[in-house]
């Protein structure tokens, strides 16, 4: 892998690669100073966000290089390619506490026996006392939400920094007829993330949801905007309970009812100029229609996860937005799952290298080995349930 350019140029104390020195109290990098700054930075951009937070104590000048939000970015960039992480929210017997649990994703794909290093996540702010939900996450930041009966409290945090924001309340949340999804992104434009909220309202002469309002939110600001409603041709109701994000864009799958013979859509928004476009789906060679349809990300790809009658195949747009590079990647027999019946069901990782993939269904971590064709639920000692919400996300040094 070639190493990064350095986006940092100058410190207030320069490391020279031609002094020899040792560590001493007044000199606090000893070897790192015999380190060129281009090689310096390219070890570091591989570090954990764990051992680079140790790192900032070392000495101020590294400090000062992690604490750039320049290098943020950059460790960003190669953490997306190592650093993910498996979260887990227990369900069941104590869905009231708000324990959250992860392993680094390394870990849980190489291991065959289940006895993987978990680690318990300590948050800088206690969640109310009703049951928190794990919203979405984007770049190591993490988006959840706990509801009374008045009001939502949103928050988005970053686990490994401690750093939180507390978001604004969003209207008219405590009429028991609206439902609300959320999805953060990252409007590369501006250089901010985003919340997005569609607002669902029950209609009152049937079960359908008639009404779609969304807003937006722009981290760094104190208020929601509300920008266009879906398109007028497009009525239905997001699959989910998430939109996803790839490439600046939020996409939601959506069973269009504004046709005689309902058919699935594919809705993105883009995070830039606020605009929607539908989103071409693959030829998925089918006699019948589809039983049910829902989305995925990997590695900053989407993903259609395609429920016919006898299987369930998962797709791959590996150019976003063009319809020629969606690729069936592989195809999971229904009747290996029909025993726990298709309901919640969701994608959570795809590894092409080791022929596995993560999704999450009825609560429960399945993993599926499509090189070998075996499909086993991810079982964990020492947590006292095994049905929990998933999620996974990438270490960073991102500050919501």
């Amino acid at each position: 892998m070639q190493p990064l350019t350095p986006s940092i140029v100058s410190l207030p104390h320069p490391v020279h690669h031609h002094c020899k020195r040792k560590q001493t109290p007044s000199d606090p990098l000893g070897l790192f100073a015999l380190l060129s700054l281009d090689l310096l930075l390219d070890i570091m951009y591989r570090l954990s966000v764990k051992s680079l937070s140790k790192l900032k104590c070392v000495s101020k000048p590294l400090n000062y290089i992690i604490s750039d939000p320049k290098f943020a970015k950059d460790h960003l960039c190669l953490s997306r390619t190592r650093h993910y992480n498996l979260l887990l929210r227990l369900c069941g017997l104590f869905s009231e506490e708000f324990n959250l649990f992860e392993s680094p994703l390394p870990f849980v794909l190489n291991d065959s026996t289940s006895t993987i290093p978990w680690t318990k996540l300590n948050f800088p702010i206690e969640p109310c006392d009703n049951p928190c939900i794990i919203v979405d996450s984007c770049d190591g930041i993490i988006c959840f939400q706990t509801r009374d009966y008045n009001h939502v409290n949103l928050v988005v945090i970053n686990p490994y920094t401690g750093q939180f924001k507390i978001l604004p309340p969003l209207e008219n949340l405590h009429n028991r007829a609206t439902q609300t999804i959320y999805t953060i992104g990252y409007d590369r434009f501006i250089d901010k993330y985003k919340v997005v909220a569609v607002n669902r309202d029950q209609c009152r002469s049937s079960f359908n949801f008639c009404k779609t309002q969304v807003r937006v939110h722009t981290l760094g600001t104190n208020f929601w905007r509300r920008i266009s409603d879906f398109p007028s041709e497009i009525i239905g109701v997001p699959k989910g309970y998430v939109g996803k994000h790839v490439s600046g864009t939020i996409n939601w799958a959506i069973r269009n009812q504004a046709i005689i013979c309902s058919s699935w859509v594919i809705l993105s928004l883009d995070l830039g100029n606020e605009s929607y476009q539908e989103i071409s789906q693959p030829d998925f060679g089918l006699d019948d229609p589809l039983h049910d349809l829902s989305l995925g990300v990997s590695r900053d790809c989407l993903c259609i996860l395609a429920h016919a009658k006898d299987s369930l195949d998962i797709w791959v747009m590996k150019y976003y937005g063009n319809k020629d590079s969606w690729n069936k990647l592989f195809t999971i027999p229904f009747m290996e799952l029909c025993y726990n019946g298709i309901g919640f069901f969701s994608l959570l990782y795809i590894s092409e290298e080791d022929g596995q993939v993560f999704f999450d269904l009825n609560y429960e971590v399945y993993v599926y080995n499509y090189k070998n064709r075996t499909l086993k639920i991810l079982e964990i000692q020492g947590l006292p349930s095994n049905r929990f919400t998933s999620n996974v996300y990438v270490e960073s040094l991102t500050s919501p």
